[in-house]
């Protein structure tokens, strides 16, 4: 049997039964699928529908009124009643900044580097950019950081570059926090699964082992620390469509 196929007859039972649901998921790659400009990664609107369909599902199983946001790698958390900045990222803000408008300054001089400022984050995307130039990215990236006397983390994604400030926390903290805020008002027992489909989500995935249903979507990331593994954007749309039918057909009940 699939991972899909275990996660549908599971999400079959769970749904049949009390308790709640909460649902964490990335984004591009896992939501959407990965597209050429980050701008284009535009959500299906089956999946929109089916998304706001759990949002707005009473609470008997879904402990939210709305959704919750969760940006630069969980640093930022904003939802209904709930706003979170970490601290210590806020306070490094100026030096991203900075990194930021030297990288925006010199972007055009590599054809096909892009550079994209997030508050509390900077994406330096090269997906455009000729193999042979990757290297004078990198370069760029290295000679703003080490002008602004900075001490950030830096990490490689799919054609991208994050720069972010250098705070212990990560997409695991942030599942945890959010979690420990909604598990109050969460019916018992309370399902929880977290999707993700990058190596920054192999970090929630260990911090959440054994409290929540982990799954990663796409190829198979060695030594992955996900349960389950969903083969692409399609899958997560059948189970999510699944979720919202059930949890649909239990609030008309």
């Amino acid at each position: 049997m699939s991972d899909l196929a275990r996660l549908l007859t599971w999400a079959e039972e769970s749904l049949a039964g009390p308790g709640g649901i909460l649902l964490m998921t990335d984004y591009d790659g896992t939501l959407t699928p990965i597209v050429d400009d980050p701008a284009d990664a535009v959500l299906a609107e089956q999946t929109r529908e089916d998304l706001a369909r759990l949002a707005r599902s009473p609470r008997a199983h879904v402990a939210l009124d709305g959704l919750i946001y969760a940006g630069c790698h969980g640093l930022e958390i904003e939802g209904p009643n709930l706003l979170f900045r970490h601290p210590d990222a806020l306070a490094q803000q100026g030096m991203l900044g900075a990194v930021g408008d030297v990288l925006i300054r010199r972007a055009p001089s590599v054809s096909g580097m892009r550079v994209e400022t997030k508050g509390l984050a900077v994406a330096v995307h090269y997906r455009h950019v000729a193999a042979d130039e990757i290297r004078r990215v990198e370069i760029e990236l290295a000679r703003a950081i080490q002008e602004q006397g900075s001490l950030l983390k830096i990490f490689h994604g799919s054609k991208v570059i994050e720069v972010l400030p250098q705070v212990a926390w990560t997409k695991g903290e942030c599942a945890q926090w959010i979690q420990e805020r909604l598990r109050p008002s969460l019916p018992e027992p309370a399902f929880w699964l977290y999707l993700g489909d990058d190596w920054t989500d192999e970090h929630a995935f260990e911090v959440l082992s054994g409290q929540a249903l982990t799954i990663r979507v796409g190829d198979v990331v060695p030594a992955s620390k996900a349960a389950y593994r969903l083969n692409d954007v399609s899958e997560v749309h059948q189970l999510l469509a699944l979720l919202a039918d059930g949890v649909t057909v239990e609030s008309r009940a």
